[in-house]
Parts: C-alpha cells; sequence; structure tokens
C-alpha cells in the first residue's frame, strides 16, 4: 500500500465523515441524515436456472425495488413450490408477461399458478417501518429511531441468512460506520444497536452467503455506470461495511481453507477492478481489501511478521485499523511499507 494510496484514502475517509454530519446523544447511537438506497445484489438470488430471460419491465423492477427475489414459475424449468408467505417476506406478488400483477392471497392460489406455470412470482423480504427523512423519522429522538428499527424474534429467526445480510446493510443507520475514528470501532457500534448484526453473526451457517455476497456485489458494479454521483458514492460505501462485515471473526472462523481461498481469489480479483476503475471505486474500498487481508492471515495464524514490533502494530491494527503508525520509544514507525506489503500479497497468493 503505497504512500499515494494511503493519502486517497485518508482524503475520502475525512470527506465521508465530513459529509456524514451526525448528532449523538452518546457515543455509541449515532444518527446520520440519510437513507440508504437498496444493495446492488438486486439480485443474485432472482432464479435463472432454466435460462429464462427476464423481460425488460422485470429487469428494471428488480434493480429498484429493495429485497425483491424473483422465480420464474414455469413448471417446465423445475421451479419452487413456495410457502406463502415464504420466511421472512413481507407479501408475494405474481406478473403475467406484460407486467400486469395477479392477486394471490392463499397457499392454494400461489400453489396453482406455479403448477399452471405463472410467469413471474416476486417476494419482497423486508421493509423497515420508519423511513429517514420523514415527518415520522424527524420527531423521534435517536433512541427512539434505533428502538424502532430492531427486528422482532420472529423475523430474526426466520429470515434466511443470505436475507439477513442484506437487510443489515439496508439498516438505516449503516453509515454510522464512518462515524467513528475508525470502521471496526463504528462496526461494533452497529453490533451493538442493531439486533439483526447480532443475530447475523451469531449463526452458523456466514461462510457460503457471504461467499456469494462477495462474488455477486463487485459484478454488479456495471449497474451503477452513468447513475448519480451520490448514488455510486452510497454503493460504494456499502460495499466497504460489506467488507467489515465479511472480516469479522465470526465469519472467517466459519471458512475452511477451500472457501478461504475462494474469498481471497475474490478478493484480489475485485481490488484490481477497484483500482482500474476510479469512476466507481475510490481508495476507501482498497484499504477495507486489506483490512480483510490482513484479517485472514491473523485468524489463519500465518502472519508473516518481521519482528515482535511489527507483530504488535498489526495487532492495535486490527482493533483499530486507521493506525497505520506506531509509536515506540519515541520512534514513529509505519506499518504499510512496501516490505510489508508485499510480504502480505506473497502469503495469500501462496495460501492453499
Amino acid at each position: 500500500m503505497n504512500t499515494d494510496l494511503r493519502l486517497i484514502m485518508t482524503a475520502t475517509l475525512m470527506l465521508v465523515i465530513g459529509m456524514c454530519s451526525c448528532s449523538s446523544d452518546d457515543e455509541e447511537l449515532r444518527d446520520i441524515e440519510t437513507s440508504v438506497p437498496a444493495t446492488p445484489l438486486q439480485k443474485a438470488f432472482y432464479l435463472t436456472e432454466d435460462d429464462t430471460q427476464q423481460p425488460l419491465w422485470l429487469q428494471e423492477k428488480i434493480k429498484e425495488t429493495p429485497y425483491l427475489k424473483v422465480y420464474h414459475s414455469d413448471n417446465n424449468g423445475g421451479r419452487y413450490l413456495l410457502e406463502y408467505p415464504t420466511r421472512a417476506q413481507t407479501r408475494t406478488e405474481l406478473y403475467n408477461e406484460d407486467g400486469l400483477p395477479q392477486t394471490i392471497t392463499t397457499q392454494e392460489d400461489l400453489n396453482a399458478v406455479v403448477t399452471t406455470g405463472a410467469p413471474w412470482i416476486c417476494t419482497h423480504v423486508y421493509t423497515y417501518p420508519l423511513k429517514a427523512g420523514t415527518d415520522e423519522w424527524q420527531n423521534l429522538s435517536v433512541q427512539e429511531r434505533h428502538a424502532r428499527m430492531q427486528l422482532s424474534d420472529n423475523l430474526l429467526g426466520s429470515m434466511r441468512t443470505e436475507d439477513l445480510i442484506e437487510v443489515c446493510l439496508e439498516y438505516p443507520f449503516t453509515l454510522d460506520l464512518f462515524a467513528f475514528n475508525d470502521f471496526q470501532t463504528g462496526f461494533k457500534a452497529l453490533y451493538n444497536n442493531f439486533n439483526g448484526f447480532r443475530e447475523l453473526l451469531s449463526r452458523d451457517d456466514l461462510a457460503e452467503p457471504f461467499l456469494l455476497f462477495l462474488d455477486v456485489n463487485w459484478q454488479k458494479a456495471d449497474l451503477m455506470k452513468g447513475k448519480e454521483s451520490i448514488e455510486i458514492g452510497m454503493y460504494t460505501l456499502l460495499s466497504v461495511v460489506f467488507k467489515y462485515m465479511l472480516a469479522q471473526d465470526a465469519v472467517i472462523n466459519q471458512m475452511n481453507r477451500s472457501q478461504i481461498r475462494r474469498m481471497l481469489d475474490t478478493c484480489i480479483r475485485n481490488n484490481e477492478i477497484e483500482l482500474s476503475d476510479t469512476e466507481i471505486w475510490s481508495g476507501i474500498n482498497q484499504e477495507a481489501t486489506w483490512y480483510v487481508y490482513i484479517k485472514v492471515i491473523h485468524n489463519m495464524g500465518g502472519f508473516p511478521y518481521k519482528d515482535d514490533l511489527e507483530e504488535r502494530m498489526v495487532n492495535v491494527y486490527i482493533e483499530h485499523p486507521n493506525q497505520y503508525l506506531f509509536e515506540e520509544g519515541g520512534t514513529v514507525y509505519l506499518l504499510f511499507t512496501d516490505d510489508f506489503t508485499a510480504r502480505v500479497m506473497e502469503y495469500i497468493e501462496s495460501f492453499s
């Protein structure tokens, strides 16, 4: 990580914090006045096993509708017999080829249309009960807003892990990650303030859902081309939040060596994309990737430390990722030297 990149990351971070003007009643409850758009995963999980091509009206709906999953119910393609509503889904809509909706109110109705091959089934996973910027939002205290955002026990117990990842990213306070001195401290605040994050990191099936999201999210970057700059910025910031979710011990420690290798390969590929496409990505995204690299090597017990000083520096960095400098005995040391980054890359590229 060269000096130019570190300067870019520092400037970007300062810009983000400056944009995220927030009021707080205590150290952990922060409030950023913004609404988070739907994540770019819309929708890795719309299923096209029969290679059915979605019509244009449905493609637009997929891009624009939060928490939407789309199924094609052509029985010749071996489609799904869905429950109504499925798990945490709040409603189900059926559409004809022309985009006109059909009414569905019972499990029997759903079974019937699936059997006869109704074209499109759209299921909405979850929508938060309170939206930032509304009059209701403005009339509540920060504590009241946090309280309203908590998920019910029924949702926590029934939501699939891949859905819960997205619901956590859509949490209206997610960008509070950037309101603290370092992003890991910010993530701990999100964890403490939202039961969705606590539920997510308590799951025992985190590896594959996180790997799928990691793979698909960066493939969706082309959807951002030509979008408004604020929408592109939100997309990249939410990608940073996801990387800090990915870097948590609860996620990494559930992966076997093969899954770790897949994650590293995807991160390397994504980082190359981020470095080459400055229209979408900034230095803050590369910084988050490096945090994933270092957490993986540390958790796998194979960090190529040069000496005890460097080990102490890495341990401090893991707890507080903004601390690239370390002072000991009146001397200030830089963690991300060219030698250090070369050893990190050599290790992750050789990991098997």
